[in-house]
């Protein structure tokens, strides 16, 4: 089988060009280097420079600043005081020392009491635009945290609602147990790009070129990943309220694409590797984009616990013109087939197979593999993933094909009607 392509490389920040101007705040008690910032970035920002740290920290109680330039040395209280208490006003402000007499040690303080770079005077044009350049980037990085941690908090209290667990208590068990199993997906993602921005900047004292692309990147998944979690949510609040109305399709090699991102963080994967095949030609397939990605997350996951050993996982991807030959059965020893009875079969048909080498299934679990809390994994296992894999799929009139042999591994095909 072919390898999966190379991942894109990551290219270096595009210039500043936002389409609403942010507010720079330039404090320096020359005229002259205030003159110039403000010349140099009048395009870009909307610039307030003032001459003392005390009209600086007003500017900032009255308005928003995005990012500050500020001079060590200032008449009246020192460029650090003014750089405490600026970050005490607003901790995301991104603030860029300028020193022409402070020794590096001075730099350094400024570094560890919350700058993101400093330059000395007198500087040079290209220098002083790519670190305000980075600083705003950092901050960008900042308010999309604090966007992403008031959606998970506001996502937290609709799940711990008294009124919906009252509703969701007179549903049945295996519906609540399902939100918490398709959640803990995501959520496990989220943690461990926290884990990796978390290490990342107690390394650093400051981000430039690939590292501050590194992080944006884990910035975006994480709030993807919020969104994620957000429509599982809602899919299983229509579900709990009756109510009508699904989500969209996406086109087969995004959502793997999706896949091959969101395992880059999970641990059941970090002992692997997860191999690609998508469409030759892309399509979508009559599922929603949520429902998908989580059925595919479950059984590569659950292929990737299949086994203690590092193994290679294959997600397959192919078109089919006509209807497969499926067996007379719906189980033998060596095979099961779930959906018969709901399966649209008129071609043209997706037909998506995650395969491992991992220990296979016995005869006697196959039968129950598809079952609400039948789990092989005692100590990590809930016993939903697949019930839900199974409940997702016949809802969208798909089929599951297994085929597995101890100790060969597993091969688990689903099937899918494809939109014109």
């Amino acid at each position: 089988m072919p390898s999966p392509s190379p991942s894109p490389i990551v290219s270096d920040p595009p210039p500043i060009a936002p389409e609403v101007k942010y507010t720079l705040l330039v404090v320096d008690d020359e005229e002259g280097p205030r003159h110039s910032l403000r010349m140099v970035f009048r395009h870009d920002f909307a610039v307030h420079a003032v001459d003392s740290g005390e009209k600086a920290l007003q500017f900032a109680r009255e308005n928003t600043v995005h990012v500050a330039i500020l001079d060590i040395r200032l008449a009246g209280c020192s460029g650090i005081e003014v750089l405490c208490s600026l970050k005490e006003i607003d901790p995301k402000i991104e603030i860029l020392m300028l020193t022409a007499y402070e020794t590096l040690e001075t730099a350094r303080q400024a570094l560890r009491l919350g700058a993101c770079d400093y330059l000395s005077k007198p500087f040079d044009l290209p220098a002083i635009r790519a670190a305000v350049a980075r600083a705003l980037h950092l901050r960008k990085i900042s308010e999309s945290l604090a966007s992403t941690a008031d959606r998970l908090q506001e996502l937290t209290g609709r799940l711990g609602d008294s009124s919906l667990r009252e509703e969701m208590s007179r549903t049945t068990t295996e519906i609540y147990a399902g939100v918490l199993h398709d959640i803990n997906n995501p959520l496990t993602v989220i943690s461990g790009y926290v884990e990796l921005l978390e290490s990342r900047l107690q390394k650093a004292t400051a981000l430039h070129g690939t590292d501050l692309e590194e992080v944006r990147d884990n910035v975006n998944t994480i709030a993807k990943q919020v969104n994620t979690c957000t429509a599982i949510a809602s899919r299983y609040l229509r579900f709990v309220h009756r109510r009508s109305g699904g989500g969209v399709s996406l086109p087969v090699n995004q959502v793997l694409a999706d896949v091959q991102t969101l395992l880059k963080a999970h641990p059941a994967a970090k002992r692997g590797r997860l191999a690609l095949k998508p469409l030759d030609h892309d399509a979508s397939p009559h599922i929603d984009a949520t429902d998908f990605i989580q059925v595919l997350l479950n059984l590569v996951i659950n292929a990737f616990q299949s086994s203690p050993a590092s193994q290679t996982v294959w997600l397959i991807a192919e078109r089919l013109t006509e209807t497969p030959a499926l067996p007379a059965t719906a189980l033998s020893g060596t095979e099961a087939v779930i959906g018969l009875d709901v399966f649209a079969s008129a071609p043209p048909l997706l037909a998506i197979t995650v395969l491992d080498q991992g220990a296979g299934i016995s005869a006697e679990n196959l039968p129950r593999i598809f079952d609400a809390y039948f789990t092989t994994k005692a100590q990590t296992g809930t016993g939903l993933g697949l019930a839900i894999v199974a409940r997702l799929v016949r809802a969208h009139h798909g089929l599951i094909r297994v085929k597995t042999r101890p100790g060969e591994g597993t091969s688990i095909t689903l099937y899918f009607p494809l939109k014109e």
